[in-house]
């Protein structure tokens, strides 16, 4: 008598964890946290039809289908709520352009599985698709040279003409936005408080662009180093910003910006997007 309830006991078990393994990806859908992390992770659930006969076999195909179908919907919510600066996101600059709407459905239809699970005795399936935030396949380089094309209205910033104190020799430029209402978006720019560019992202090569974003993201100033030296700057400035405006522009000081216009005329590692922000 106890064999027979242990056996089915047993099995139902064995199928719930199934559905809670420990290795299940997390889902990242803020902006923030994809950039840090280099990809949107979004999950979605499914199950097959019930209206007619199947097999075990088919009712997780159908599932596991349905369940794509899901995070393949999931996901273009996410990605149309992204900022691209300022007030525009990603399903407003797709609203007015065939080329943009296009891409992005195409990065959606792209996006690959990191993860499906099928439980037999729910008949439920789960499955996670990821979209890379970097590189040719990559939403940010898929996109941002396209949002860069049109002129900015803002004016680059000059340096006044005064008798500079000793230049330091940036080599990179590290922005902490932790303490302010910071946005991070596919184009983050910096600028002064009279609304002069200090960092034009469009100033940018594209095979940068493409391959690494307008900047690099972390949450920690030595991490932010670290991502620097990797790319071959051993001493960046490290400013902590003043002021945000649409809350995806920072704002630095007049100090701040005189010494990364004038250590930039030596280095140029803004035109080589050595930026790094560091986020809360």
């Amino acid at each position: 008598m106890k064999k027979f309830l242990l056996i089915p006991l047993f099995v139902l078990l064995f199928a719930v964890s199934a559905m809670a393994q420990t290795d299940m990806p997390q889902e990242v859908r803020d902006t923030g946290k994809a950039l840090v992390s280099g990809a949107l992770v979004v999950k979605g659930e499914g199950a097959a039809p019930s209206d007619r006969p199947m097999s075990p076999a088919q009712k997780r195909i159908m599932a596991l289908r349905a369940a794509k179908i899901m995070a393949a919907r999931e996901l273009s919510e996410v990605v149309d709520g992204i900022a691209i600066s300022g007030e525009t996101t990603v399903v407003s600059a797709a609203a007015a352009s065939d080329t943009i709407r296009a891409t992005v459905q195409g990065l959606v239809k792209g996006a690959q599985v990191v993860k499906e699970v099928y439980d037999p005795v729910s008949e439920i399936a789960i499955v996670y698709l990821s979209m890379p935030m970097t590189g040719s396949n990559g939403l940010v380089g898929s996109l941002l040279p396209q949002m860069l094309m049109a002129p900015s209205a803002a004016p680059p910033y000059m340096a006044p003409p005064v008798a500079p104190a000793a230049v330091v020799n940036y080599d990179g430029l590290i922005l902490d936005v932790r303490e302010q209402p910071f946005k991070p978006a596919l184009i983050n720019r910096v600028m002064t408080k009279s609304g002069e560019v200090v960092y034009d992202p469009a100033k940018v090569a594209q095979n940068i662009l493409v391959e690494r974003g307008a900047a690099e993201y972390t949450n920690d100033v030595g991490k932010a180093k670290a991502l620097l030296g990797e790319r071959g700057a051993v001493n960046p400035a490290v400013v902590k910003i003043s002021g945000v405006v649409k809350s995806t522009d920072v704002e630095v000081g007049p100090d701040d910006a005189s010494a990364i216009f004038t250590s930039n005329q030596n280095s140029h590692y803004l035109e080589g997007a050595k930026v790094v922000f560091v986020l809360k």
